[in-house]
């Protein structure tokens, strides 16, 4: 009888270390494999932002080299213009051969000869009519340059634009992922303390009765 008693004590005493070495559970499989997906999501979103971070960098680079190529044309356009008032107005101090000449330069297959075919006056206001002409030409090839580099321009801010509205939605997205895995890990440590109370509870109570039963079996031994 003895025997069994010593056996059951030993059972006894082994579930009671098992009770003591009892684990609290931990984060389970599931909410592990959330979280790490949340984490993901969010340095993905990161990442995105940084690199259109460079590309709305690249943008400005490329908006400060069409600024200064604008700035240089508006400076011929006023290289023009003054060109074209010093003209005319040499126009003015030509002599009679003066002008003639300047009508053979410009149109060497034409003959002009003395006495002129026109009164000096009407000479010398085609003259500067053409002057006009020929700084209107240069002019129109400026300005459609200035034309094409304030719609590049114009195209490179729209491309800043519609990065930043993709970046303000990414952090909106980063924003809700976190609030998320805040809300998910407030939930889990609530659950946790709970289960972990219960499994304590349970513990204490198996060790104690354990206790008990050793303590009986071995008065019994004893005895």
């Amino acid at each position: 009888m003895k025997k069994y008693i010593l056996l059951v004590v030993i059972l006894l005493l082994l579930i009671w270390v098992v009770f003591d070495k009892v684990k609290f559970s931990g984060l389970n499989k599931e909410f592990v494999v959330k979280q790490d997906s949340l984490v993901q999501v969010v340095d993905s979103l990161q990442k995105d932002n940084h690199q259109k971070d460079l590309e709305v960098l690249a943008l400005e680079e490329l908006d400060y080299d069409l600024e200064l190529q604008l700035e240089e044309a508006k400076g011929k356009v006023k290289v023009i213009t003054k060109w074209i008032d010093s003209s005319k107005s040499k126009v003015d101090t030509y002599t009679e051969k003066e002008l003639i000449s300047s009508f053979n330069k410009r149109y060497p297959l034409d003959t002009i000869t003395n006495p002129l075919p026109l009164a000096q006056p009407v000479l010398v206001s085609v003259a500067k009519d053409l002057i006009e002409l020929d700084g209107a030409k240069e002019e129109l090839v400026v300005k459609n340059d200035i034309i094409t580099l304030n719609g590049q321009r114009i195209v490179g801010k729209d491309s800043v634009i519609s990065l930043y509205v993709q970046k303000e939605i990414n952090y909106k997205n980063i924003v809700d992922n976190q609030q998320n895995q805040i809300k998910d890990w407030k939930f889990q440590h609530k659950t946790l303390q709970l289960e972990n109370h219960k499994l304590k509870i349970r513990a204490q109570i198996g060790k104690i009765g354990a206790g008990l039963a050793i303590a009986g079996l071995t008065f019994l031994l004893v005895k």
